[in-house]
């Protein structure tokens, strides 16, 4: 079944730009209801006056830290069950079990001059992904590689045309969770659901994609948009900032990183908010008074009214979580999993 861009008959998650733009689709109350409820480490907090800044940081959080790799870590994807991808010197991917490593042959391997920005995912057959794009002197090109019980493989036919050979690379995100979209810049965006497939247009930016709450967000220099099937549409209009880098949102609220400042979306505005963690490089959680950061100078919790800091060194490149009582924290010293220390 193709789905059609009905979600613009929708209220949007956030406050839209102008009464007249077209905004992304919401969850359904129900599903926000029930985010809301899972949150076995972390109690939820008075809410915050409105416009109120974050408060003051108080005292560290206490996890249970066990580490499982002692390699520098750049991306990690948490799949069903217990499974668990990890990018490193070379890919790794494990269970409750443990981790082994899933070496790329020597063909699917960053060639000798070229860069690369790829990042790791499980598809919905729960074996990992590793998408993106690499660079070398002729252009950009995409990544898209699966792993099967055979070992890895070039994997672009399973994303349709995105898998030609036009220059570009890719971006997105892919999962369990629904749905799916994978994008090239200047092309399409396919936005994949368990109902069946659309496309829309990509537009000119490369955007920073998350999902929460079954909603799709974008963010690009011009602010945080939504997607569908008509492409793209701004949502929150920027703050004055450069360079915006890392991305989480949910209904009504927003974070965004740049290279310099933290910026924090909720009641209608942005605020410049102090970094707990110095230079954030990426975000996780399942609802706004919970969310986990990590940084150039360690990790740090937001419960909808202010900092905890966690006794974990920096700098860190990911946090990942199933729930509030089982995270994964990856950076140069190696990949942890943190719980509650009760």
């Amino acid at each position: 079944m193709w789905l059609s861009g009905c979600a613009a008959k929708q209220n949007p998650a956030l406050e839209p730009a102008s009464a007249g733009s077209h905004a992304m689709p919401t969850s359904a109350a129900s599903a926000a209801s029930a985010a809301s409820s899972t949150s076995p480490a972390v109690a939820a907090p008075r809410p915050p006056a409105p416009g109120a800044p974050p408060a003051a940081p108080a005292s560290p959080l206490t996890l249970t830290l066990t580490q499982l790799l002692s390699v520098p870590i750049s991306a990690l994807a948490l799949g069903e069950g217990t499974r668990i991808a990890v990018l490193a010197d070379t890919p790794y991917v494990g269970d409750a079990r443990g981790l082994r490593k899933l070496p790329l042959p020597a063909h699917l391997r960053l060639a000798a001059g070229e860069t690369e920005r790829v990042n790791v995912f499980f598809g919905r057959d729960n074996e990992p992904r590793i998408m993106g794009r690499r660079q070398d002197e002729k252009g950009e090109r995409a990544v898209y590689l699966r792993h099967l019980p055979s070992g890895w493989r070039d994997g672009r036919e399973e994303i349709g045309q995105l898998g030609g050979p036009a220059p570009g690379g890719l971006w997105g995100v892919l999962g369990a969770a629904d749905p799916e979209l994978v994008c090239r810049t200047n092309a399409i965006c396919i936005i994949k659901r368990n109902s069946g497939w659309t496309s829309a247009k990509a537009g000119s930016q490369t955007r920073v994609v998350t999902l929460q709450d079954g909603v799709l967000w974008g963010l690009d220099p011009s602010g945080i948009s939504g997607i569908d099937a008509r492409g793209w549409a701004l949502v929150i209009p920027a703050p004055a900032w450069t360079e915006p880098e890392n991305l989480w949102a949910t209904r009504g609220e927003a974070w965004v990183s740049t290279a310099r400042d933290l910026f924090h979306y909720r009641d209608g505005k942005w605020t410049t908010v102090p970094s707990p963690v110095g230079h954030v490089a990426s975000f996780w959680g399942t609802r706004a008074d919970s969310l986990w950061m990590v940084g150039s100078t360690g990790a740090a919790h937001f419960d909808g009214q202010g900092f905890r800091s966690i006794a974990i060194e920096g700098p860190l490149s990911v946090v990942r979580g199933r729930s509030d009582a089982e995270l994964w924290f990856g950076g140069e010293a190696g990949l942890f999993r943190a719980q509650p220390a009760n």
